[in-house]
């Protein structure tokens, strides 16, 4: 329905130019932006217009604070790039269970590819062993915040799933709810900052080893 999609847009965007300087209702702005494209059939097709408006707005609000206002932009920019993380996240966590086959353990056709079983296995020990030793209260384990085996995998492991995007956004979406295990059972900051660094960072070189690969081989 891209003709009800659009005029969605258009209907948040004047929402969003008719408002008066109320907080609320940019965050609501923010939200709406995130979220359309999840209820449309092409996700990352209007999940571009809705980055696109967005960076609209952050020039707006930008003219509008003037050049002294650059912290409240700087939380701006957070609250944009949370919300579509959030929203990353949760397509990823919706394509993954349509696809998933309980009986064989497997998940089939994500971008029309097949992940296998033992990739699978391999993410849920990822998750499991790390998330075991935060409830029990182990302060250095040796498979978490001891070592960056963790890390390490949760940057290779992308490579080799049926979709490299798709593998990527599961290890955010792991890394961060590990993190938010620890925040509140209360693990050691500097634990918690040193795993996630390691992890985002890994992720990062990830990336640029995927795009040195499509590039060149």
């Amino acid at each position: 329905m891209p003709d009800v999609t659009a005029l969605f847009y258009i209907a948040v965007m004047a929402f969003y130019l008719l408002r008066s300087n109320d907080g609320s209702k940019l965050i609501i702005t923010t939200i709406v932006l995130a979220s359309i494209p999840l209820f449309t059939g092409d996700y990352w097709q209007w999940l571009q217009l809705s980055g696109l408006l967005s960076v609209i707005i952050l020039i707006i609000e930008k003219e509008k604070a003037g050049a002294t206002a650059g912290g409240a932009i700087a939380v701006l920019v957070a609250l944009f790039i949370g919300a579509f993380i959030v929203s990353v996240i949760i397509n990823t966590g919706l394509t993954f269970s349509s696809n998933f086959k309980l009986s064989t353990f497997e998940v089939k056709a994500p971008l029309s590819y097949e992940w296998s079983t033992h990739i699978v296995w391999l993410y849920c020990l990822t998750f499991v062993i790390p998330l075991f030793a935060i409830l029990r209260g182990i302060k250095k384990p040796v498979a978490f915040f001891g070592t960056n085996l963790i890390a390490l995998a949760l940057a290779v492991l992308p490579h080799y799933c049926g979709s490299f995007i798709y593998g990527l956004m599961l290890s955010v979406a792991i890394i961060t709810s590990l993190y938010l295990v620890a925040f509140v059972f209360k693990t050691d900051s500097e634990q918690r900052f040193m795993f996630t660094y390691m992890g985002m960072s890994g992720l990062l070189t990830s990336c640029i080893v995927k795009g040195v690969m499509v590039a060149y081989f």
